[in-house]
């Protein structure tokens, strides 16, 4: 009975800290989308009616993104975590990822159609090149934070993978990001 009541009575104090680190993550990601949007309107130069058409919807269309590869991106974190992981795992891993590049597709070109209605094609091109500006000095920002290692690799491996090429535009740099973690 008393390890039953010590149960209880940890749960109950655990569960407020638990929820209050949820509500931090969720405004953390909030704040991080809204740097985002705030980051590519500016590179796609865009007007206050342009922008306070953009950005709803851009919500939407973010959205519907992530929420598209949620669940092969979640089978590949935990397929990185087995050891005995089998050709089955991914075969399975391998279709979610292609199903999850299918669908983002289709959201891509559904949006970009609604975007058309309000924005030019090269308004449309630059939002898309902007995107990737973004998360390549995403990455960039949590390698300098975790030492060139990924947060995952208990080994201290380093990536092999090239380093973006400088841009010597307007993209900021990663002192204008957030003050804040994110393993994208």
């Amino acid at each position: 009975m008393k390890k039953y009541l010590l149960f209880l009575l940890l749960s109950l104090l655990t569960i407020p800290f638990i929820t209050a680190q949820n509500k931090d993550k969720a405004k953390m990601m909030e704040e991080l989308q809204q740097f985002k949007i705030d980051y590519l309107a500016k590179e796609m130069q865009l007007s206050e009616k342009e922008k306070s058409e953009f950005v709803p919807l851009y919500k939407d269309y973010d959205n519907e993104r992530k929420k598209a590869g949620a669940e092969a991106w979640k089978f590949d974190r935990e397929l990185k975590k087995k050891k005995d992981a089998s050709e089955e795992d991914y075969r399975k891993l391998s279709d979610l990822q292609q199903k999850a590049r299918e669908k983002d597709n289709e959201i891509v070109k559904n949006y970009d159609g609604k975007f058309e209605k309000f924005l030019s094609a090269k308004q449309i091109y630059t939002m898309h090149e902007a995107e990737g500006k973004f998360f390549e000095k995403m990455k960039e920002m949590r390698k300098k934070q975790h030492g060139d290692k990924h947060p995952h690799d208990k080994n201290g491996h380093k990536s092999s993978k090239k380093k973006p090429k400088d841009h010597k535009d307007s993209a900021p740099s990663p002192e204008d990001y957030p003050p804040f973690s994110i393993d994208l």
